[in-house]
């Protein structure tokens, strides 16, 4: 079989490994317009459940995250002066650019093909020559985008914005911190993923943006009187940051795109990750659902004798799934939107409504990685490593 992958993130790249794991035999190219030291935004999320899923699919990969993720079991809530802790979580993150470090040496070991710095031929050219085009070309998909018919593409422009920082402040939980100011209420997520650096997202409505001064453009470019905009939020959210600066990597104020296609594959092109769905990020990364968007795809390929029935039951296991996860994410993204009118409660108030924003729990259950999926999972790819198709896995 012949796949070419178009976008060389976490989601194309794992893809790309998984494949070439379970059919040894396959030819795999995959194409980046971006160099290998190019990304955005700092770390990535993981549940424990999504772990799992990693450990079962690629031991290997597993065993190098390890050594690199931040792990935390606590989500805590900074409202008025006070942090409210909430337990019983266990969540872990690695930065993204060690993410893609990992994932592209996997896929050099296997003999998968990635080529930075190029741009993918348009995707009905590839699927002349190729048995499957995988679309992991991100929420601006062009492959996507020209083809929005086919997959019955919807995309909606959120009405708040939000901005990608990191900080060397070592917060020690996922931190929701909640900023009253003159001109309106902003808040923040904040996870470690790294010793010494976390990420730091903050959030807010048009109105207040406005009202704030800040601006479009490099958020750490200063303007005409020598503060730039993350100057300004490290100001806002100074009791959280405790003294820390705010550092940027591309960063550019955003609406989030909700995505949603009723299709995720026409004829021998499909869709995966952000081409295909967008959930906000205050429920989990979008990393991690295109990575599982991944292993789906390599198991159906290895279940299905025609890439077809393959594409067929790839989007029966995940179009369910990811809808219920749009679902919750919907729910939440719609409740920090509407924030400013809970912001008045007292610290523990806020803090029980903030964590039952979406109607279940932010935990495991939201990863939908029952340690059943797992051991099948694992068996599925221990099935692979002893099978006469080709050489032992690496």
């Amino acid at each position: 079989m012949r796949i070419a992958i178009i976008g060389a993130g976490p989601g194309g790249l794992y893809t790309a490994a998984l494949v070439k794991r379970l059919r040894p035999g396959s030819e795999i190219d995959v194409w980046e317009v971006n160099a290998p030291d190019v990304t955005f935004g700092f770390g990535v999320v993981f549940s424990e459940g999504a772990l799992g899923g990693i450990e079962a699919a690629d031991p290997s990969l597993f065993t190098a995250l390890g050594a690199e993720c931040a792990h935390w079991s606590r989500i805590d809530v900074h409202h008025r002066g006070r942090t409210t802790r909430n337990g019983g979580y266990r969540f872990s993150a690695i930065g993204r650019r060690a993410l893609l470090a990992m994932l592209r040496a996997r896929c050099a070991d296997l003999g998968v093909t990635v080529r930075h710095g190029t741009r993918a031929p348009e995707a009905d050219a590839l699927a002349l020559t190729y048995d499957l085009v995988v679309a992991a070309d991100g929420v601006n998909s062009t492959t996507r985008e020209a083809r929005r018919d086919e997959f019955g593409t919807e995309t909606t422009r959120r009405g708040s914005r939000y901005l990608w920082l990191g900080t060397e402040r070592a917060f020690t939980a996922l931190t929701f911190a909640v900023a009253e100011t003159e001109h309106g209420t902003l808040h923040a997520h904040a996870y470690p993923y790294a010793p010494g650096l976390s990420t730091f997202i903050a959030e807010v409505d048009d109105r207040v943006w406005e009202a704030a001064g800040f601006t479009e453009g490099d958020a750490g470019t200063p303007d005409g009187s020598g503060r730039s905009d993350t100057d300004r939020l490290a100001d806002v959210f100074a009791d959280v940051l405790d003294g820390h600066d705010l550092r940027t990597n591309r960063s550019r104020w955003g609406r989030f795109v909700s995505v949603h296609n009723r299709r995720w594959s026409h004829g021998r092109i499909a869709l995966l990750g952000d081409s295909a769905h967008t959930t906000h990020f205050s429920v989990g990364s979008g990393t991690r659902l295109a990575m599982e968007d991944g292993l789906a795809l390599a198991l159906a390929l290895d279940d299905h004798g025609s890439v077809p029935e393959a594409l067929a039951a790839y989007e029966a296991a995940r179009l369910p799934e990811v809808a219920a996860m749009q679902r919750t994410a919907r729910t939440s993204q719609e409740w920090f939107e509407e924030l400013e009118q809970y912001a008045d409660l007292d610290p523990e108030a806020f803090n029980a409504h903030l964590i039952t924003r979406s109607g279940r729990l932010t935990r495991d259950d939201l990863a939908s990685w029952s340690p059943e999926r797992v051991e099948h999972v694992r068996e599925r790819f221990a099935r692979a490593d002893r099978s006469p198709r080709g050489t032992a896995v690496r």
